[in-house]
C-alpha cells in the first residue's frame, strides 16, 4: 500500500479567484464550530477520485485522461450561492454551488469517468453535481445556526473561474488535513 498513490483528477481555483469564496467561508465560520473548513489554498473542484493507485497504472490512466480531453475546450464557471449536502438543515457538506459553467463542467466530469473507467476504475455510484466544498461538518444532525446561515447565502454571487485545466493531483493526508500536490496537468483548448 506504501507504493500507492493517493490521487484525484480535478479543475483548480485559482487562489486570486477565491476571494469571495473565502469571505463566504469566514460569513459561516462563527455558525458552527464542528464544521472543518477547506484550505482556501486547496480550492478545487474534484472530478473523479481515484484513492490509492500504483505509481504505473495511474500514469497509464493519465494518459488516457489526456487523449479523452484532447479538443475539450475552456471555459468560465461562475459561482452562485452556499448549500449543503445532504441537505441544509442537517449540512454535513458545505458548499458553493455554480450556474455558469456548471454543464460543462459535468461534461469533462463524464469525460474523465469514462477513460478511468476504462483503466479498471469503479464509477461513481452518485451522479456528479457541480460544487466547490466549503467545509465539512464533524458531527451529523442538525445545525439550526449553521443551516440559518446558509440559507441567508443561496443565492449570493460568489464570482468567477475560468477553467483552462485539468489536473492530476496527490493527496497526502495529515493530521491537520490534506496536503495536495500537483502530478500533471492538461491545458485545455
Amino acid at each position: 500500500m506504501s507504493d500507492q498513490v493517493r490521487s484525484f483528477i480535478a479543475v483548480p481555483v485559482p487562489a486570486e479567484a477565491a476571494e469571495k469564496l473565502r469571505a463566504a467561508q469566514d460569513s459561516l465560520r462563527g455558525a458552527d464550530s464542528s464544521v472543518k473548513w477547506v484550505d482556501p489554498d486547496s480550492f478545487h473542484i474534484t472530478l473523479k477520485f481515484l484513492g490509492g493507485v500504483e505509481p504505473q497504472r495511474l500514469q497509464q490512466t493519465w494518459q488516457a485522461v489526456e487523449a479523452a480531453l484532447a479538443g475539450a475546450s475552456s471555459f468560465t464557471m461562475r459561482f452562485l450561492g452556499i448549500g449543503a449536502f445532504p441537505n441544509p438543515n442537517r449540512p454535513r457538506v458545505i458548499w458553493a454551488g455554480l450556474t455558469d459553467g456548471a454543464a460543462e463542467l459535468t461534461a469533462l466530469a463524464a469525460t474523465v469517468e469514462q477513460a478511468c473507467q476504462a483503466h479498471d476504475f469503479a464509477p461513481e455510484d452518485r451522479p456528479f453535481r457541480a460544487h466547490l466544498t466549503l467545509g465539512r461538518a464533524r458531527e451529523t444532525g442538525p445545525s439550526p445556526a449553521l443551516s440559518a446561515a446558509i440559507a441567508e447565502r443561496k443565492q449570493e454571487p460568489l464570482g468567477e473561474v475560468r477553467v483552462d485545466r485539468v489536473l492530476l493531483m496527490k493527496s497526502t493526508l495529515t493530521p491537520r488535513g490534506p496536503v495536495y500536490h500537483v502530478l500533471q496537468e492538461h491545458p485545455l483548448a
